[in-house]
């Protein structure tokens, strides 16, 4: 049997700055190589 899909939440104000602001922050060069250590890691099972 099928579940209900929750009501998306409606967020505002300050909040809702924190998450756009986070949700669009530029990677660094510490994220770009663990993504480079872990692409590298896991190369053999992507599709």
């Amino acid at each position: 049997m099928a579940t209900q899909i929750a009501a998306t939440p409606i967020i505002r104000g300050k909040e809702a700055v924190r998450i756009y602001k986070e949700a669009n922050k530029k990677f660094g060069a510490e994220s770009k190589k663990g993504a480079e250590i872990l692409k590298a890691k896991f190369s053999g099972k992507l599709k």
